[in-house]
């Protein structure tokens, strides 16, 4: 548990699944779980606020393309977004007691610019139907890129570009519905807040939050504390 404004930390559970990496985690407000994606099993575990975890799937390969995922989030409807570096995604029913709960639903693949690195995605309802990241540009002296990806289309869309913000790349973000993307560099610890309704506020340093490597992020939406 991360507190984005103080970048302070706690951890809630250890041995939280059997699976080495649990990552492409989102948040379901329909029933307060936590659920992610179990590299390379291709398992979709649901994970309690006490850190029970569960398995609610099994994805063959005809479901499920990739060997791992590593972005992922639920919007307002129950729906799992995750997918593998913003290059591929699948959409998977998590409506408690729907008759198609935990299957995938569609799939498909993305063209993501080229040159950016894509480690997580979040959904924020206020921005509209849209999954937002901050990328880093390779090919752009390390750039931060600031893009979603629609719901609707299926296409990537960037937003805005700016300068070198942090070393490396940020491999977790959060949302919080008045619009602020956080995102925590996986190098130095710094996590950024961004932007995604247009109001013209820069990116600026919230915090200095934990270095960690293989990470990804996920919160209740809704939930303005921070």
């Amino acid at each position: 548990m991360v507190y984005l404004q103080t970048g302070d930390y706690a951890t809630v559970a250890t041995d939280v699944t059997a699976a080495n990496n649990v990552n492409a985690i989102g948040y379901n407000v329909l029933d307060d779980y936590l659920y992610g994606i179990a590299n390379p099993s291709r398992q979709l575990v649901r994970i309690s606020s006490a850190g029970a975890s569960s398995v609610v799937a099994t994805f063959d390969t005809t479901q499920m393309a990739d060997a791992t995922a590593n972005v992922g989030d639920i919007d307002g409807d129950g729906h799992f977004w995750f997918g593998s570096a913003g290059r591929s995604w699948y959409e998977v029913d998590l409506v408690p007691g729907s008759p198609t709960y935990g299957t995938v639903l569609a799939k498909g693949t993305a063209n993501l610019p080229s040159g950016l690195t894509v480690a997580d995605w979040v959904y924020v309802p206020a921005a509209g139907a849209y999954l937002w990241t901050v990328a880093r540009a390779s090919n752009e002296g390390g750039r931060s890129v600031l893009l979603r990806f629609s719901l609707a289309t299926k296409e990537w869309e960037v937003i805005a570009r700016y300068s070198v913000l942090a070393p490396g790349g940020f491999g977790a973000l959060y949302g919080i519905n008045n619009g602020t993307l956080y995102a925590s560099n996986n190098q130095n610890g710094e996590i950024w807040a961004f932007d995604v309704l247009g109001s013209g506020v820069a990116p600026y340093l919230a915090s200095s939050g934990p270095v960690s490597g293989s990470n990804d992020g996920a919160r209740c939406v809704t939930n303005m504390l921070v």
